[in-house]
């Protein structure tokens, strides 16, 4: 799968001082590059009314992502609450 990221996710990452945690997204993204499929990817859920949308859990926190023709864009990373889902897919 190629992977790219939007410029509020790349933010978002720079915005972290938790060195473990930017290093669990680093590999989240490097594994989702190795698949062959979005479907070979743990804690990946379809977001409900926006096909093409998907989240992965990461303790806390959301990944969100956006799926097409074996393209994934990383358009989303944020704290789980209820605000994430007011901002990621939008």
């Amino acid at each position: 799968m190629i992977c790219k990221t939007s410029v509020n996710f790349e933010k978002a990452i720079l915005k972290i001082q938790d060195k473990t945690l930017r290093g669990r997204i680093e590999k989240i993204i490097v594994k989702i590059d190795s698949c062959k499929s979005i479907h070979e990817v743990s804690n990946l859920m379809p977001i409900v009314g926006a096909p093409g949308y998907f989240r992965i859990r990461l303790s806390d926190y959301r990944i969100g992502i956006f799926v097409e023709n074996n393209t994934v864009l990383f358009c989303f990373f944020g704290k789980r609450d209820e605000s994430t889902y007011k901002k990621f897919p939008g």
